[in-house]
């Protein structure tokens, strides 16, 4: 379980495929952000929960399944690429984001762009319209682990703010128009659309 703050960013530094069900990507970091990580450890990688199966206290090595792999943007990930990071929280942490499982549901593509004073106002559509129907304005949504506020949903898109502190500290400020995101709804929503659909 996870907040959505993004704790560090880290970079993808090796992708190779180990097997034909299995991706294998080294995720370093600047600061030795992995000191205090163990072999088994979850750690949020762009919002997906991935298990540590190697590190020392810079790096740390993942091994990702085929349909994680299909389901989110991994299998689309670069050499040099920039990812967000968050270990999963403890029984005592504050949760001053909302809970995120680091389960993706799906991926969206941002489709606009604008400025309001120092926000910037991103739009984004799913892959799979029927996650709409648990994206609601003022709701939770986490988009590459981070967790936002949706400003305002409709049928077919939603937009969500991002302020300066935030663009600063997480990759979210390299998002352009067309490019795609890892999303993962709110867990109250996913289980109230869910007793709609009983």
């Amino acid at each position: 379980m996870f907040t959505g703050i993004t704790q560090t960013t880290g970079m993808v530094e090796q992708k190779e495929v180990c097997s034909d069900n299995k991706l294998r990507v080294r995720i370093n970091t600047e600061t030795p952000y992995f000191d205090d990580s163990q072999l088994g450890d979850s750690i949020m990688v762009d919002g997906v929960c991935l298990t540590i199966v190697s590190r020392n206290k810079k790096w740390a090595l993942f091994d990702i399944m085929l349909p994680t792999c299909e389901a989110t943007i991994i299998k689309n990930y670069q050499l040099g690429q920039i990812v967000n990071l968050e270990k999963a929280m403890l029984a005592s942490d504050r949760i001053d984001g909302h809970i995120v499982l680091g389960h993706v549901d799906d991926t969206a593509k941002v489709i606009d762009s604008e400025m309001i004073e120092t926000t910037t106002i991103l739009t984004l559509s799913p892959k799979n319209n029927h996650l709409m129907n648990q994206i609601v304005s003022k709701g939770s949504i986490a988009i590459l682990g981070v967790s936002l506020t949706v400003v305002q949903a409709t049928e077919n898109t939603f937009k969500i703010g991002l302020i300066p502190y935030t663009m600063a500290h997480t990759n979210l400020s390299n998002l352009k128009i067309g490019q795609i995101v890892n999303i993962e709804t709110d867990i109250l929503a996913k289980y109230i659309a869910g007793r709609k659909n009983d």
